[in-house]
Formats: C-alpha cells, sequence, structure tokens
C-alpha cells in the first residue's frame, strides 16, 4: 500500500466539530434555533441561547439543558434583533462571557399568515426589521468582534426558500410579499457581507429551509398543514433534525470552502 496515499486520507470526523469554539444562536429558545444550539453544544461549543427579552425564561431553560447535557458553558440573552442598541448589548455579553466570538447562527426571524399587498405597513415594516435589518446588525456586530479578535469566523444566516419562490395561502388567492421580500433580501445580504468580509477569514452562508415541523406550524390549521405538506414533492414537513448537519456543516470547518452560498432543504418545493 501506498503509504502517502494513506497518509494523505483526512478524517471527517475529526473536522466535524465545534469543541472550544464560542457560539451564538439567535432565535434560539424554540425550533430551528432550539435544534442548532443544542446541536453546537453537542458538537463542543459553548453557546449563547439569545431570544426575545420576553422569551428570556424559556432561553434560560434551553441553556441550561444544553449546559448539562454536553458539559459545556452557556448563557441567556435576551434581546430585540431590530435594535442596534440590543445587539450590540448581546454581543457585549457574549464577549464577556466567552472572551470572543466564532459562530454565528442568525436565525430570529418571524411571519404572518395575513402577508398579503393590503397589510398594514407597520407589519410590513416590523418583518423586515427582524428578519433583514436584524441579520444584518447581527452579522455585523459579530463579524467587527472576530475582526478585532483577528481570528475567522463562521456566520450562517437562516434565508428561507421563500427567497426563492413566493409563497401562495393554500386557496391560492394572495400571495406573501413581506417575508418573501425579506428571505430574498436575506440571500443577498449574505453574499454581500460575505465577499466584504472573507477577507478576514470570515465565511458568511446561509440555509433555505422549506416547510418544518417548528413552532410557526402550530400557527396553522391541520387543513393548513395537510394542503402545504402535499404541495410539495416529498409530500410531508422537514424535521429539525435534518436541518441541524447542514448548519453545523456551514458552521464547522468541513465547509472552509462555502462563501456566500446557500443550501436548500425543502423537500423538492422550488424545483416544481
Amino acid at each position: 500500500m501506498n503509504d502517502q496515499i494513506v497518509k494523505d486520507i483526512t478524517s471527517v470526523a475529526a473536522r466535524f466539530t465545534l469543541k472550544g469554539k464560542k457560539a451564538i444562536v439567535t432565535g434560539a429558545k424554540g425550533g430551528i434555533g432550539k435544534a442548532t444550539a443544542t446541536a453546537f453544544g453537542e458538537l463542543g461549543a459553548d453557546v449563547a441561547v439569545v431570544d426575545l427579552p420576553s422569551a428570556l425564561n424559556e432561553s434560560k431553560e434551553v441553556a441550561k439543558a444544553i449546559g448539562t447535557k454536553f458539559g459545556v458553558k452557556t448563557i441567556a440573552i435576551g434581546a430585540d434583533v431590530s435594535r442596534e442598541e440590543d445587539v450590540k448589548a448581546m454581543v457585549a455579553q457574549v464577549v464577556e462571557a466567552f472572551g470572543t466570538i466564532d459562530v454565528v447562527h442568525s436565525n430570529a426571524g418571524i411571519f404572518t399568515l395575513s402577508d398579503h399587498p393590503d397589510m398594514p405597513v407597520d407589519d410590513f415594516k416590523r418583518i423586515i426589521d427582524i428578519n433583514l435589518v436584524g441579520m444584518f446588525l447581527v452579522n455585523r456586530e459579530c463579524a467587527n468582534v472576530m475582526i478585532a479578535h483577528k481570528h475567522g469566523g463562521s456566520i450562517v444566516n437562516t434565508a428561507s426558500m421563500s427567497g426563492t419562490i413566493i409563497n401562495p395561502t393554500r386557496l391560492e388567492t394572495e400571495y406573501m410579499v413581506a417575508y418573501t421580500a425579506s428571505k430574498a433580501g436575506a440571500k443577498h445580504l449574505t453574499k454581500g457581507l460575505a465577499v466584504n468580509y472573507i477577507k478576514h477569514g470570515i465565511r458568511v452562508n446561509s440555509i433555505s429551509p422549506g416547510y418544518l415541523v417548528s413552532g410557526a406550524h402550530r400557527m396553522m390549521s391541520q387543513i393548513d398543514v395537510d394542503w402545504w405538506a402535499n404541495s410539495v414533492p416529498i409530500k410531508r414537513f422537514g424535521e429539525m433534525d435534518e436541518i441541524v448537519g447542514i448548519v453545523c456543516f456551514l458552521a464547522s470547518d468541513l465547509s472552509t470552502y462555502f462563501v456566500g452560498s446557500d443550501i436548500v432543504m425543502d423537500g423538492g418545493a422550488t424545483i416544481t
């Protein structure tokens, strides 16, 4: 056997780790954020569980569970990502607790089932403020820490298949405008930040989930859930454990050639 061939084989398992990394997950009290914060902890990262101030008690429970189960350091922080002062304070808290920031999952986001062209403009603005402005603020403030500390890092943004297609209502009489615009913006924001930050060794990428079993789907009636599930080729909603691997991959050293990429995980919804 050629010894050089054996020597050149690298370990995937050894690189699929976040051991010693310091991570932030926003929108982390439930759904995708809770799943990825938990996965980051399992892979060895210290994790800041961030969600709205009103959900701080729930965030504390999630943080405590992750720390207890995986023996990592965790903190819970209440912050409205659409408020610059909240984001700056949140980042300062994480740096004080962990020393630095290596991994970010900017996942906070909202939507409404009454998303249509005649929606109140304040509702439209709120969706844009959280889903897009909030993502910009979290990305920027965390990247500035990475730059100041002279090390690279990985930022993963939650976009959506709705950044590629325009989602209809069940009766297909109205189509989303605010959420779809915010998620299309999230994909392009990711690319713009990626090309600016890569010179600092900071990789910015995004994920575009489709319909997932999370807190959001509980807003729908069973008729709506069944209709949306049957509208995609796979004929079901995705599960949390089907998306966490993608986020962890992008956060880890296995994805060091991914810059400004968007990974779609939607059961085939955007190909039909």
